[in-house]
């Protein structure tokens, strides 16, 4: 559960460090995100690249939190720090490759707006989800 100005770590290869949380993309209204959600990032910490730019915004994909994530059959799952994926405004994927693991509850969430499965077919394609 993350609310707006949570920093976050990025965990791909795309040039960025660290971001802020501005708002949930899909409902203005919901002032909490979780794991799978979307939201609208600023840059706070790059690398050297020109890929991307700071105080731009971006949009964002949950892919793990701080807090406690507890699946149907009671298992719990926690980060150690808030991670998010980074894509441009027309959802293009600005890393070639992400760092860890991805919570298998993003897929899931991914699949069911069929809106969005064409532009995130990397994230499904991942092999790394956690069990």
């Amino acid at each position: 559960m993350l609310f707006i100005g949570t920093k976050l770590k990025i965990v791909d290869n795309s040039g960025a460090k660290i971001a802020k949380c501005l708002t949930n993309y899909s409902k203005k209204y919901k002032k909490t995100v979780g794991i799978g959600d979307l939201i609208l990032v600023s840059l706070k910490k790059i690398r050297n690249r020109k890929k991307i730019v700071k105080r731009l915004v971006y949009v964002g994909l949950i892919v793990g939190v701080k807090y406690w994530v507890v699946r149907k059959d009671g298992t719990r799952i926690r980060f150690f720090n808030n991670r998010v994926l980074i894509f441009s405004k027309q959802f293009k994927f600005l890393g070639s490759r992400i760092y860890g693991l991805i919570l298998k509850e993003t897929k899931i969430k991914i699949l069911k707006r069929k809106k969005y499965r064409t532009f995130f077919k990397k994230i499904i394609a991942y092999k790394a989800f956690t069990v």
